[in-house]
């Protein structure tokens, strides 16, 4: 999402498992009101179909998914290295954001 007012931020958040979790995150994440994100979900080798999930319910994602599991700040720094924001925004799996809060952090 390309913006000449607000700065781009990338949401990543690591994922192991568990759809229902990560969906209310994204759900949320939808209703910002910042206009200027990318969402990146680092998958930390789920056994489960919550990536599939995700890149059918919410195909505008970009899923990086890892061999292994990495852990939160694996996921993180892997999230990291494909990021184009200018600012990063690291979320547990089980985050709700308020539609506001980018506003006040950037």
């Amino acid at each position: 999402m390309e913006n000449k007012t607000n700065p781009l931020v990338s949401i990543i958040i690591p994922h192991y498992n568990n759809y229902s979790i990560i969906e209310e995150c994204i759900k949320s994440i939808k209703n910002i009101q910042y206009d200027n994100i990318e969402i990146i979900v680092v998958d930390n080798a789920s056994s489960d179909n919550s990536i599939l999930n995700i890149q059918n319910k919410f195909p505008d994602i970009m899923v990086q998914q890892s061999g292994k599991n990495l852990g939160y700040a694996g996921g993180c720094n892997l999230g990291a290295r494909i990021a184009m924001g200018t600012y990063l925004f690291f979320l547990n799996n089980d985050t709700i954001l308020n539609p506001d809060c980018l506003d006040f952090l950037v």
